[in-house]
């Protein structure tokens, strides 16, 4: 009766005795793992281990440490469940339970659903649903971040404010759906240009930020320059015309007078300002004190 009732239990199920050798597993273990099914443990007994190795996408070289962490917590037995990623992309819950004797139950629940979810709702929270860049809002904690570790170990930080020039003429001309489209390329062609470590995001309707680490402003300036020659270089094709859009760029290193990433962003918005009024489809770089130069 024991038996048929745990092979009926929803959660994966396995027992183990005080040597941590498997005495049962039902079928629902098996269902999640498909590597130990319930006559196999019963009449073999696998320590634990073997029963781990394979079981999610980690390298031969990290099994190792990965089956000694899991043999560690299940000794301890603590209340705190532990999270998997088996290979086959599901989520696992497992929790272990205390035996008389020093044996152990652990139990396993299918939770990929509910981490799908979470992982939509934190998608949906800092990524500009247009572009697919991050948002305003995650770029401000991520620049955050940044800014001071910057600051703890004395690394250079530079940050770039980018705007499509004469958006509302576009939009005005061809209509919403082409400013839209226009945006979108404008986000293409920046995530082509950056590096891995650079933040994008659009931080406004046609405003972009590209926040870059480890970056002094003479290095800022030349992939300031490679962004903006790049937008200009290449057309939108539509179906009845190419649209051409050029973008301009101000461009600031942070220094010892800024009191937070605040005045950096600032600086930035003073230099794009500058590039706008001087003509637009250009780069304006704010020194310590001034715009120290410009470029066409």
């Amino acid at each position: 009766m024991l038996y048929a009732a745990l092979d009926n239990v929803q959660s994966g199920l396995l027992l183990l005795d005080a040597d941590l050798r498997a005495r049962y597993g039902n079928p629902a273990l098996h269902a999640l793992f498909k590597n130990a099914p319930p006559r196999f443990i019963r009449e073999t007994r696998p320590k634990y281990q073997f029963l781990l190795r394979g079981a999610q996408n980690i390298s031969d070289a990290d099994q190792d440490d990965y089956v000694q962490r899991r043999l560690d917590w299940v000794r301890a037995g603590g209340p705190d469940p532990m999270d998997i990623r088996m290979s086959d992309g599901k989520a696992v819950r497992c929790h272990v339970a205390r035996l008389p004797e020093g044996g152990r139950m652990l139990i396993y629940s299918d939770i990929t659903d509910i981490v799908r979810a979470a992982e939509e709702l934190e998608r949906l929270a800092t990524i500009d649903g247009m572009t697919g860049i991050y948002n305003r809002r995650h770029f401000l904690n991520l620049a955050d971040r940044e800014w001071e570790r910057a600051r703890r170990y004395g690394r250079p930080i530079s940050f770039m404010m980018i705007d499509i020039d004469n958006f509302k003429a576009i939009n005005d001309t061809f209509g919403h759906q082409v400013g839209d489209a226009v945006i979108v390329h404008m986000a293409d062609v920046a995530r082509g240009c950056k590096r891995d470590a650079d933040v994008l995001a659009r931080v406004g309707g046609e405003e972009f930020a590209l926040l870059l680490p480890e970056t002094d402003l003479s290095r800022a300036k030349i992939v300031a320059e490679r962004l903006r020659r790049e937008v200009s270089r290449t057309k939108l094709p539509l179906i009845s015309t190419a649209i051409e859009s050029t973008i301009s760029i101000g461009v600031a290193s942070a220094t010892d007078q800024m009191s937070g990433f605040a005045a950096l962003m600032r600086a930035a918005d003073e230099a794009l300002y500058e590039a706008k009024r001087k003509g637009r489809n250009r780069v304006i770089c704010l020194g310590a004190r001034r715009a120290v130069k410009t470029n066409r």
